[in-house]
């Protein structure tokens, strides 16, 4: 009977608490607020109350899980405020580029919203699959106003002329996709870390005015050559140039700008790119017209 007791008593107040304490343990998360707090309302619920070694083994479990959730919390807190910092920051930089143009107002908005609705419903067809992901699509938007960051090299007059630019002068307006992977190289060297942002922002500042057949620029890449990122900014910045007023051209229609886009696939631009462009047509138009000028 004693040792039936000691058996039981040892179930009771060793090995069931233990077995509930690991238990809680394995099927815990802390990857999103909820499996964090799934966690600490299952080590809540166990109430153990031995009066023992086990009891002070659960409280601090306990008190290290709380402590744990906590610092989480303030790190992804202090994480956000970091993105936010960082994007705001690109788009002020992306701002003040732009504003030497004095045509091309909200375009560094406007591309970063095609280029948005473009890589979401491609997602949503399941076309390049292999490599869209949400991480990547927040990567690429996120850098998307940078991409005509290398302007800053071009003089105002070239940028500003109202006619057709000389031989020379549209070779020095070529020269804004060289000089702006040099910008974002040396970023990158300054932050000394491959970090996904900045490899697209690369991406698309050198390559979106490569052209799928091959004839763009400055590398004479072609199909699949040029990264995808770059291959969606090709058709959400021809378009944002197509409705816009430039010093050397008037604003053309929606329908007109979306019919060259629709002949360009397969010339230009990657037409699987094009068609989900097109796909999208109803939230393009809003985007659209929310920038038209009045």
């Amino acid at each position: 009977m004693i040792r039936t007791y000691a058996v039981w008593l040892a179930e009771r107040h060793i090995v069931k608490p233990i077995n509930a304490i690991a238990h809680v343990s394995r099927h815990s998360g802390y990857d999103t607020p909820e499996a964090r707090e799934k966690w600490i309302r299952m080590l809540n619920a166990l109430d153990i109350r031995t009066g023992d070694e086990i009891e002070t083994l659960y409280e601090d479990y306990k008190r290290a899980a709380h402590n744990t959730v906590r610092y989480i919390e303030e790190f992804q807190h202090q994480s956000e405020q970091l993105t936010r910092l960082q994007n705001g920051l690109i788009m002020v930089l992306a701002d003040m580029v732009e504003s030497r143009d004095q045509c091309t107002g909200d375009h560094v908005f406007k591309t970063a919203a095609y280029t948005e609705i473009i890589l979401c419903q491609l997602l949503k067809e399941g076309i390049y699959s292999n490599q869209l992901t949400e991480e990547y699509i927040t990567e690429v938007v996120n850098s998307a106003p940078l991409h005509d960051v290398g302007k800053i090299t071009v003089s105002d007059v070239i940028l500003n002329k109202p006619g057709k630019l000389t031989d020379e002068e549209f070779r020095i307006m070529q020269s804004h996709t060289v000089e702006g992977g040099k910008i974002i190289d040396k970023a990158m060297s300054i932050v000394d870390e491959d970090t996904g942002y900045l490899t697209e922002a690369k991406n698309l500042a050198l390559y979106h005015h490569e052209k799928w057949n091959g004839k763009g620029y400055p590398a004479g890449l072609k199909g699949e050559e040029i990264p995808l990122s770059a291959r969606v900014m090709a058709v959400a910045d021809v378009f944002d140039a197509l409705i816009s007023r430039r010093s050397y051209k008037e604003p053309f229609s929606i329908e007109k700008a979306l019919s060259i886009i629709r002949e360009d696939a397969g010339s230009h631009f990657d037409p699987l790119v094009v068609q989900a462009f097109l796909d999208a047509e109803d939230e393009v138009r809003r985007i659209a017209k929310l920038n038209l000028e009045p």
